[in-house]
Order: C-alpha cells, then structure tokens, then sequence
C-alpha cells in the first residue's frame, strides 16, 4: 500500500497552497509579493491559492494592507492533532500501569463500523496470542469484553437494532449466538460496571473490559486485559483494576468524574 502511494504523483496546486499556509505561520502577516518571491509563483497562481484559502477560511486579507495571516481555524487544525497526540500518550500511560497492576495485556479500543478495533496495546510479548490484542486489529463487539461494555450503553431496543449488522457468528461454543443471551449478559455488565469474555471470542483467551465514556454519556472506547486464564479469584482482583482504570483515562481525558459510570 505504502510502495505504491510512493509512485503517486503530488497535486501541485495543493502542495503550493499547503506552502502558502507554512510561509504565512512562518512569516506572520504576508503579501502577495512576500509570497511570490519565497514560492517562484506566478502572481495570478498566486492570487487564485490565497483568493481560495481566504473563501474556506484558513487565511484572511487586511482591507487596509491587502496583507494575509492566518485564521483561527489552522489553529483549530493544529490544536486537533495535538490533543489527538496527547490523548495517545495518556492512553498509554493508562495502559501501562494497568499492566504492571494486572500483569496482562491491557488495551484500548473503540467502536467503528459495527466492529472492535485495538488502539493501543501494552505487553503482548506472543504475537500469536490473540487478534484481539493486536494493534489496528478487527474484532466482534458481541462477543469481547471491550465491545460488550461499549454496548453495554445502548439501550437494549438499540442492541436488539444493531444485532444484525454485528453479523454474529459461533466463533466458540461460547459465543452468544442469540440477542436475548446477549442482553442476558449486558445486564450483568450495567450491574457490575465490567465486562469479561470467557473464551467467546477465541479459545483459550479471557478478558475484563470496562467502558470510557465522554462528558455527553456516550462511549469514546473500552480499557480491557487478556490472559490465558480467569479464575474467580482472578476476576475478583483484576476487575476493580480494570474499572478504575477505565474511570482515570475518563477524567484524564478531561472528563468530569460525575459523567463516568459509578
């Protein structure tokens, strides 16, 4: 995919806007002959990239000067991906230290199209263990632990409306293979506030999964752990871990504690 991204040609025109908007942070308050002479540019080239940068907002033009800068909304941009790097960092930091508490593999991950994909992944030293605990890895939501505290959000009319664009499918014989086992166990999950997925989705593969949610009450993702093994005594040391882990990334993430699920 990469290699042949490579052999792609670039798009001229927004290779020489994405310079213009580089020149302008750099420079401040730039005109149009500032631009020319750093870009080699012919003026009415010129005009037609900073005339469609100032319409779509990113640039705008002093009625006095007839100077550009930039807007607010490359600072918008900017600040985006920068929150966006600083959240990876506090999920990581999370996700170490449930590490070392639970001595399992620990990971985030979130909803998209109807499925489970892994964010993030801390200790998986097997790389065989489990697609489940591979970054940028696909799984059900219907039959993990993460994917079933994300669901354990939804109401059930809209579990019972999603249950089949999940396409469930009998991966072990302890896969739910009917919504109303599934709500069964969804149940159990809003009481206990963590999900565990004994063998259900891969044999020999057992996880606890707690839910992240957001200052509006909906999920941004799940905190889980995996292991080869979870015995009563297990779950019972590992899950309030888990749970807490999930409510510190929630506040960590900004969000007020009264807004994470007691």
């Amino acid at each position: 995919m990469d290699e042949n991204l490579n052999k792609l040609d670039t798009v001229q025109s927004v290779e020489r806007a994405l310079q213009v908007l580089e020149i302008v942070s750099r420079l401040g308050s730039v005109s149009l002959n500032d631009l020319r002479r750093e870009l080699d540019v012919n003026k009415a080239s010129l005009l037609r990239l900073a005339h469609t940068l100032v319409v779509n907002g990113y640039m705008a033009k002093s009625p006095q000067t007839g100077n550009y800068s930039l807007t607010l909304k490359t600072y918008e941009v900017g600040i985006s991906a920068v929150q966006s790097l600083n959240q990876i960092s506090i999920i990581n930091t999370v996700l170490v230290d449930l590490r070392k508490e639970t001595e399992r593999i620990a990971q985030f991950s979130i909803e998209d199209n109807n499925e489970l994909i892994c964010l993030q992944s801390i200790g998986q030293t097997n790389p065989v263990f489990s697609v489940y605990t591979s970054v940028g890895k696909r799984s059900p939501l219907y039959c993990t632990s993460a994917g079933k505290a994300i669901l354990s959000t939804y109401s059930n009319d809209e579990i019972i409306g999603k249950w089949d664009k999940l396409d469930p499918k009998p991966l072990t014989q302890n896969t739910h293979v009917d919504v109303q086992s599934l709500l069964k166990d969804i149940g159990e999950i809003r009481r206990r506030n963590y999900a565990v997925d004994r063998e259900e989705n891969e044999y020999n593969v057992f996880c606890v999964g707690a839910v992240v949610m957001n200052h509006t009450r909906t999920p941004i993702g799940a905190i889980s752990v995996s292991a080869g093994s979870l015995t009563e005594a297990e779950e019972e040391r590992v899950s309030p871990l888990v749970v807490n882990a999930a409510r510190r990334l929630s506040n960590l993430l900004g969000y007020a504690s009264a807004d994470v699920p007691a």
